[in-house]
């Protein structure tokens, strides 16, 4: 059996005084604690060195020897670190006899819990029964045995929470405070992990730098656990720091402050989803849709409220008009940003090169590369204030030729909209130039679009008759010559 390999540490975030966390750091190492002649390495040395509350590893190595032996046990054991054993479950297809003869295992020689990776997303009901066959089974060995569930994703079912202590979102950690069920459980049930093994899974690159800020935004989200790490095959190379890091942050923040960030209209209707930011010294600490709840170090910080479509940053409910409101948190803290509400006409005509109203042309407008509206001209919208991409079509014998506001001859341009606007979009009337400029040339009348509407209809010879016709009564109103 083969077995990935993970390593770093985290905490847990357990009650205490309100207003107040208490962290403790936890180790994941998939990896070997023995060399091939059986003898203990540096690494677990290195982890009990971080005093980590428990470690998670693979019982058996990739070529079947034990890797958690009986030394390996008692010198967690004897620095008060607790032992997880990682269990593949191949998304609930794993026969269930080998999985439970794994945790049996590990349970005799004296394991405090499972990390069960590879978990279905319980979707379906034997799926959670199958998780549920090995929960009763871990706790049958005591109700403190420890069960963690890695779906590694927020799709997971709710379920979950019933078949497991801890849940892992792996890299999606970020996004798990945005799951509907995700408030209704403490910190301590939920798991994260920054790495490089899958490339650019995180966006970035985690390294020493990044290691600690990414644990300690997962621990202010409401992420109990979290670790960083490079690859999930041994301990990175700034392991050291990454702990005194962490150390350091603890200490730090022995004593953490709540701060809500809340959002309204300026008629005073709450506003949800808006995008704050937490930043100390210039530097990016923590960030959040509002309305949000960070704990944070007493400190200085700067708190940011962002812009969206129509909704525009205008104070602070407090009357600070600056952008950043700038926060000295020594105990619990409020801030509410006020919003206006900005909106501008916008109309979007066209018109063929007669200088013909062309009814019915399609066009997209599109902001952040998302179309926010689409339709057929004229189309009137009213649109937060802000720069759009329009795009045109053509149409039959209406091919696009240019904007008005830009005579590239491309069917995209651009709209800074800070104010009422009229945009048109002209087209070469291809149809005009084989029937006769005259017919569709003639002022007052309709009978451009009555005779393209024939052509088009009723066929070549139908096209032409029609055009005769049009053309005499045209003549006999004195609109064009009888002669043409």
């Amino acid at each position: 059996m083969i077995f990935l390999s993970f390593l770093s540490s985290s905490t847990v975030l357990a009650a205490s005084e309100p207003g107040t966390i208490a962290y403790r750091k936890f180790v994941v190492y998939y990896g070997w604690y023995s060399d091939h002649g059986g003898k203990l390495g540096s690494d677990i040395d290195r982890i009990i060195s971080a005093k980590p509350e428990f470690v998670i590893s693979p019982y058996y190595t990739s070529t079947g020897q034990v890797n958690l032996k009986p030394e390996v046990f008692e010198k967690f054991h004897s620095n008060g670190i607790k032992v997880m054993v990682y269990i593949a479950t191949g998304n609930a297809e794993r026969n269930l006899d080998s999985v439970i003869g794994e945790m049996k295992t590990g349970f005799g020689s004296g394991a405090d819990g499972v990390m069960l990776d590879e978990v279905a997303l319980l979707q379906t009901q034997p799926q959670v029964d199958y998780y549920k066959k090995i929960y009763d089974y871990a706790k049958s060995f005591g109700i403190d045995k420890v069960v963690i569930a890695n779906p590694g994703s927020i799709l997971v079912s709710e379920k979950v929470m019933s078949v497991s202590d801890i849940v892992s979102f792996e890299h999606q950690w970020r996004l798990a405070p945005h799951i509907d069920w995700f408030s209704n459980y403490p910190a301590t049930r939920f798991m994260g992990i920054s790495s490089n093994d899958i490339t650019n899974v995180m966006g970035y690159k985690v390294d020493g730098e990044v290691a600690v800020s990414d644990t300690v935004e997962a621990w202010q989200s409401g992420i109990g656990y979290h670790f960083s790490t490079d690859a999930y095959t041994g301990l990175p190379s700034w392991f050291g720091d990454y702990q005194s890091g962490l150390d350091d942050f603890v200490v730090s923040g022995a004593k953490l402050h709540e701060l809500v960030v809340k959002t309204f209209d300026s008629e005073g209707h709450e506003i949800k989803g808006m995008w704050v930011e937490v930043k100390k010294n210039d530097r990016m600490v923590i960030t959040g849709f509002s309305p949000t709840r960070f704990m944070l170090p007493e400190g200085n910080y700067q708190i940011g409220a962002s812009n969206y479509q129509n909704f525009i940053f205008d104070k602070w409910q407090d009357g600070e008009t600056a952008h950043y409101h700038s926060v000295a948190l020594s105990g619990p803290a409020e801030l509410a940003a006020v919003y206006k509400s900005e909106l501008a006409d916008f109309r979007i005509d066209s018109l063929d090169n007669l200088g013909n109203s062309v009814k019915g042309m399609h066009v997209s407008v599109s902001r952040g590369g998302s179309v926010v509206a689409e339709g057929f001209t004229p189309l009137y919208l009213r649109l937060a204030l802000g720069q759009y991409t329009v795009d045109a079509s053509s149409y039959n014998y209406y091919q696009f030729a240019r904007w008005d506001n830009n005579f590239g001859g491309t069917s995209s341009t651009q709209v800074d909209l800070t104010q009422g606007t009229k945009l048109t979009a002209y087209y070469t009337n291809t149809l005009a130039g084989q029937i006769g400029n005259d017919i569709f040339g003639c002022s007052g009348t309709q009978y451009n679009s009555q005779v393209a509407g024939s052509l088009l209809d009723g066929g070549p010879l139908a096209g032409v008759l029609e055009l005769q016709m049009r053309k005499s009564v045209m003549a006999s109103s004195g609109c064009i010559s009888s002669s043409q």
